[in-house]
């Protein structure tokens, strides 16, 4: 049997890696910075700074990117900062030190993900790959990290926290080598580079608005769920086990929602599918709210493939059809800082002062959020007509 090795297999390969990074760094980098000896404070504080960070520093990246070209280029040179930066923590053992190496490694995470994520939504209009069962490798991925990241910790202590994701860097340079090349401009076909004008008017179009309030909206409705949701089972006395095996679940089923991706944005569209997710949001948060047993949180916790599931590919999709392709980069960025940087940021901010005062009753915010966000995705779907966003494109409800 012949093994192939063509774009899909790259582009995969590299989600693979890249989420390997992520597996480890997003669930046990808390433990690393405390046995650092910083305090519950002082993590919040870094959080807080890479966030408001890297609402400047992605959108300015990303169209700097644009301006470059040589997408796969860029994504292993960033890789390459990626693991140097890290590596830098090895010699930070102050505050300062660790608040100044941790604003250089949140700037250059958020600038890979807009990379690999055009790249891959290029082969896939040209036929060379499935964005969603390409993607799903990243998901598959990050369960993977997790878990060994678990194994290793519980055996080995906090010491290894930091070489697992150098590690995981070194594999993620690995794999930025073997991503396909890109089709050259030609001097017939030059490249088209894009200005500020241009990248303004589009980030002023009513109907990038439009995209980006709902989807930032829908996906922000997670705060509560991520913040909270395992203390919440726990104080109803739901296992270790089974509230690991529930978060698993909801992994699973984006995963199968992915390795459908095809036929669903086929069936539905950008925006409908994006108007699903957040009707999929009102009905699983408000069932939420009034603590479900084990019975019914099954189902609901598989509608994770529908409110961040569809909800991602939804706006991987909108991107690629809606943003002139010199100012795909751009639109990544630009989503991604004011979906992570500021909705999502602000959302998980206000969840905690909800949570202590309500409790499971917080959900119920998320799903007034998805039902605004919903609202938005129909709004979207009226004025848009499916074609790529211009300043001359008409602004009238399309067929």
């Amino acid at each position: 049997m012949r093994l192939n090795f063509g774009s899909p297999f790259r582009l995969g390969f590299y989600y693979f890696a890249i989420f390997t990074v992520a597996g480890v760094h997003i669930p046990f980098w808390p433990v690393w910075l405390t046995a650092q000896g910083l305090s519950a404070g002082d993590i919040g504080l870094l959080t807080g700074s890479a966030m408001f960070v890297r609402v400047f520093t992605g959108p300015l990246i990303a169209f700097a990117s644009d301006r470059v070209g040589r997408r796969r280029t860029q994504i292993m040179l960033f890789s390459v900062l990626l693991g140097l930066s890290f590596f830098l923590f090895s010699f930070a053992h102050s505050f300062a030190a660790i608040f100044l190496v941790t604003l250089l490694t949140s700037t250059l995470i958020p600038t890979i993900m807009p990379l690999i994520d055009t790249l891959t939504l290029v082969q896939s209009t040209q036929g060379s790959a499935d964005y969603g069962r390409v993607r799903l490798w990243g998901s598959i991925s990050f369960i993977a990290a997790s878990m060994a990241g678990g194994f290793v910790l519980a055996r080995t202590g906090t010491g290894m926290i930091l070489p697992m994701v150098l590690a995981g860097c070194v594999f993620t340079v690995a794999a930025a080598w073997l991503l396909p090349r890109e089709d050259t401009p030609t001097a017939d076909v030059p490249r088209q580079r894009p200005g500020w004008r241009e990248a303004l008017l589009l980030c002023h179009d009513r109907r990038f608005l439009l995209f980006v309030a709902a989807g930032s909206l829908i996906q922000a409705a997670h705060a509560v769920y991520y913040t909270f949701g395992t203390l919440n089972w726990q104080r109803l006395g739901i296992s270790s086990t089974v509230i690991g095996a529930l978060w698993a679940l909801g992994v699973v089923a984006e995963i199968v929602l992915f390795a459908f991706s095809g036929r669903v944005i086929a069936r539905f569209g950008p925006a409908t599918l994006l108007a699903l997710g957040g009707f999929a949001g009102v009905v699983r948060w408000t069932l939420t709210a009034f603590n479900p047993g084990v019975a019914l949180l099954i189902p609901l916790q598989c509608m994770h493939a529908f409110t961040y599931g569809a909800t991602h590919l939804a706006a991987m999709h909108f991107i690629t059809r809606a943003a002139p392709a010199h100012l795909a980069v751009t639109a990544q960025g630009v989503y991604a800082a004011i979906s992570t940087g500021i909705v999502i940021g602000g959302v998980t901010y206000a969840s905690g002062f909800a949570y202590s005062a309500f409790g499971s009753l917080a959900f119920l915010g998320m799903a007034a959020l998805c039902a605004l966000g919903c609202i938005f995705a129909l709004s979207l779907r009226r004025h848009w007509t499916g074609g790529v966003l211009t300043p001359s494109s008409p602004q009238t409800p399309g067929a």
